[in-house]
């Protein structure tokens, strides 16, 4: 593969070799080279919308459109079996969030090259004289997970999203807000490039409900800094909690540890009092994310209470009863129960049934009782077993010196579960 560095890359007409063009934001603007190794295309490549501006050409066309890899397949044949003179055409950059690196990946360095582009976010960052590699950047065109996007939103004070017709720039607003984010503005860029183009700034809630051109990016912005500057070993006090219903700094540590989490992991905290061990955890999980699920209301807003301090938005509240309102949830690599196995071992079940294959489950228990169910429960299915007991001791004041007052031993039961297990 060569890029884009002398003007014989522009000229070259090789048989079997694809060019992929960066077009930018506008079709008007492309240079006399670019547009003469276009007309001397044999087959082109592109969009729908991109093939609409170049109505005079007169060689072979393929539309770029869902599923995509039927197409790379047609493309792959096309040019193995008759090694045309190919131009794929491409908004923005091949190489950002675009299909130069697949075409890459499929025909091998030797028959591609590619030509850069400027992208949306580049030229929407220019509007506003806003220095882009500062931002943090989520696609969710074409895509339906939103945990890439909270996660930037807990890390960035600027996040730019692709949209596309069911991520529309509403649909983000409401998402944004029913997290908990009211202290982001949004600016919307549309149809840039474009003698129609146009952006404007607006508060999350005058999204809700309007409708902007399909070509848009969305640049949220925060407005606030947190309340609290969340971090590994938060003290207790900074919670928002029930007095003496929260997992101790130190056996918070101790979990998280031993969870091995991994940057793109997805965690269950199954009891969650006051969400401070997926908060927490979450600092570790760059392209991942929390569920945290909590019977009791008022400890549900106590969760929601704590993000909205830390702007930790990598946490997803799920309020009911387990192990029934597990059912729905996307399927955990990793799974921290620290409460309601007291009452039987139906959420355990339903957890071990649940976590992916190769994942790990850490259990926190106080009552030798529980510890025993969990032990006879992971041998009988033969998974591999740990088990630590933590006790903590802190100095307290007593006769102008100090001694040493100890919390209750914890019990932290760690497996993982075999790669050849049911899912």
């Amino acid at each position: 593969m060569r890029s884009e560095n002398n003007s014989q890359d522009l000229h070259a007409t090789e048989k079997g070799l694809v060019h992929v063009l960066g077009l930018g934001q506008s079709v008007q603007e492309i240079s006399a080279p670019r547009m003469e190794l276009i007309n001397s295309a044999e087959l082109l490549v592109a969009g729908k919308r991109l093939h609409g501006a170049f109505p005079d050409y007169q060689g072979r066309r393929i539309t770029l459109k869902a599923p995509l890899a039927q197409v790379m397949d047609e493309l792959e044949q096309v040019v193995v079996d008759h090694g045309p003179r190919v131009v794929v055409l491409v908004g923005g950059d091949p190489c950002y969030y675009g299909i130069g690196p697949l075409l890459v990946q499929r025909l091998g360095p030797e028959r591609v090259r590619l030509h850069p582009g400027t992208t949306t976010l580049q030229a929407a960052a220019s509007l506003l004289g806003l220095a882009w590699q500062h931002v943090g950047v989520v696609s969710l065109h074409g895509r339906n997970g939103t945990t890439l996007l909270f996660a930037a939103l807990a890390r960035n004070r600027h996040v730019a999203v692709y949209t596309d017709d069911s991520n529309t720039p509403a649909a983000v607003a409401t998402m944004v807000l029913e997290r908990g984010g009211e202290n982001f503005r949004m600016w919307v860029f549309e149809d840039l490039g474009t003698p129609e183009q146009r952006w404007g700034q607006f508060t999350l809630e005058q999204v809700l409900g309007q409708e902007f051109s399909p070509l848009n990016l969305v640049l949220l912005e925060r407005t606030a800094e947190p309340e609290l500057q969340i971090c590994l070993g938060m003290a207790e006090k900074d919670y928002c909690r029930e007095n003496g219903l929260i997992t101790k700094r130190t056996v918070r540590a101790a979990v998280i540890a031993a969870l091995a989490l991994q940057p793109d992991n997805l965690l269950w905290d199954l009891g969650a009092g006051c969400g401070s061990v997926g908060l927490e955890a979450g600092l570790l999980l760059p392209q991942g994310g929390v569920t945290a699920v909590e019977r009791e209301p008022r400890r549900v807003a106590m969760i929601r209470e704590n993000i909205r301090r830390t702007n930790a938005f990598w946490l997803q509240v799920v309020q009911g009863r387990m192990p029934e309102c597990l059912h729905g949830l996307p399927v955990p690599d990793r799974i921290f129960i620290g409460g309601g196995l007291s009452g039987g071992m139906s959420i355990l079940e339903e957890a071990c049934m649940r976590l992916k294959p190769g994942g790990r489950l850490v259990a926190s228990v106080v009552l030798l009782q529980s510890l025993e169910r969990i032990r006879d429960h992971l041998e009988h299915m033969r998974w591999p077993l740990e088990i630590l007991q933590i006790q903590a001791s802190h100095a307290v004041p007593l006769a102008g010196g100090h001694r040493l007052q100890s919390q209750n031993p914890i019990f932290l039961v760690c497996t993982l579960k075999p790669e050849d297990a049911t899912p």
